[in-house]
């Protein structure tokens, strides 16, 4: 799986991995070697899990290589943990937490289920904490509560197969207007019980930044969501249903991600109503000064045809003539008027005038979505690059970092 994948099944940023693969401590499976694109395995969440619940413990980064290569024996690690403990007494959860995760368990997969052998005194509760990382690092997706009879503990699973991409599907909008305002994310728990015993949350929604989502008058669209009466468009349509609890309104979607476009099963996203607020798309977003007075910059006039796409596990100085240029992409032109106008040429759309794109020295200001991109024009073997901002709805509503596409003159 690609980079942004395996940091959204990990609940981690990518920049994260991209330190731990520069460290030498959690390296790709495979890089292309001509796009430079990072690939994981399934197999390698567990060893970052490893990596985090160690990092979360107060160990250092050399001390976390010794410990995961093999280097120190069991002895060893273990004198290491008790060291630990008495140097920081605050810190004693996270190194039980990290000694869970280091465990490996013996889990059967037959007929649908997995089944755990235990012993009579062992604790039912840390044994599901090690699985629910272990099965994920098998490939499997866990569709009900664990359950403990006598020595075993058991839960159904689904085999996860290559992933697919569901057709989108566009449903007429009918409102709702119960849904219509501010919610809170919770998290996504692999089934709805596990939400009511407050059981294996994941926090992460679409970037650690993004901790709301916003139900907009007419089901009107931001960043990648949209709703119509019984969905959350994303743009697959995820059914939702609502649940008073208490004085609380809560929402359980059944979210059609990663595992569900591998052959698993929805998993369970679970909101709780803040606001009724008829909130609009501009001021959720993140937004820069588009106002900016126009100062001329003779090179950058004329017109720049795409090149390649930097997307999250690049940054724009890792540009190199080397790479090839792309196809598809979906920003494929950029023209700049002498006058301070510009035409921006998208795969679907054209934007021009005014008040939707122009520029100043520096900065291409798309006014239509409230966002001035920084370019940079570098001349490598008299051929002149522009290295521009990419300011999408991750970074607008997402509070991710900018992407950067690459242009070269025309």
């Amino acid at each position: 799986m690609k980079i942004g994948e395996f940091a959204k099944m990990c609940g981690t940023k990518i920049s994260v991995l991209r330190h731990y693969d520069k460290e030498k401590l959690l390296v790709p499976e495979h890089t292309d070697k001509f796009s430079g694109y990072r690939y994981y395995t399934s197999e390698q969440i567990l060893i970052f899990h490893r990596i985090n619940a160690l990092k979360k413990a107060g160990f250092s980064l050399q001390e976390i290589k010794e410990i995961i290569s093999g280097i120190k024996s069991n002895k060893e690690i273990e004198t290491i943990f008790l060291q630990k403990e008495n140097e920081f007494l605050d810190a004693l959860k996270n190194l039980k937490e990290a000694k869970l995760i280091m465990t490996k368990l013996n889990i059967i997969f037959e007929d649908g289920k997995a089944i755990i052998r235990v012993s009579s005194d062992s604790n039912t509760m840390e044994i599901c904490t090690i699985a629910e990382a272990e099965l994920k690092s098998a490939d499997y997706q866990r569709v009900s509560q664990y359950k403990r009879k006598g020595d075993e503990i058991s839960c159904e699973v689904v085999k996860l197969d290559k992933e697919i991409s569901p057709p989108e599907e566009h449903l007429p909008f009918v409102n709702d207007e119960k849904v219509v305002g501010k919610w809170e994310i919770i998290g996504i728990y692999a089934v709805r019980e596990d939400f009511y015993d407050n059981l294996f949350p994941v926090k992460n929604f679409y970037g650690e930044e993004q901790k709301y989502l916003y139900f907009l008058p007419d089901g009107e669209r931001y960043w990648s969501f949209s709703w119509t009466k019984g969905y959350l468009c994303t743009p697959v349509n995820n059914e939702y249903e609502t649940e008073e609890i208490g004085d609380k309104l809560y929402m359980f979607v059944r979210l059609k991600e990663y595992e569900y476009t591998r052959g698993g099963k929805p998993s369970c996203l679970v909101l709780k109503k803040v606001d009724s607020k008829k909130y609009t798309p501009k001021e959720l977003a993140r937004k820069d000064d588009t106002d900016m007075p126009f100062v001329n910059d003779e090179r950058v006039i004329g017109k720049w045809v795409a090149h390649s796409f930097l997307g999250y596990q690049w940054d724009k100085n890792d540009f190199s003539t080397e790479r090839e240029p792309m196809e598809e992409l979906y920003f494929k032109e950029l023209e700049f008027f002498s006058s301070g106008g510009a035409r921006c040429v998208y795969e679907d759309d054209v934007f021009e005038g005014e008040d939707m794109v122009t520029w100043t020295k520096d900065y291409l200001l798309r006014k239509w979505n409230w966002s001035a991109c920084e370019y940079e024009i570098r001349t490598i073997d008299g051929k002149d690059y522009m290295i521009i901002e990419w300011k999408s709805g991750d970074w607008r509503y997402g509070g991710y970092d900018t992407n950067y596409y690459v242009f070269v003159r025309a």
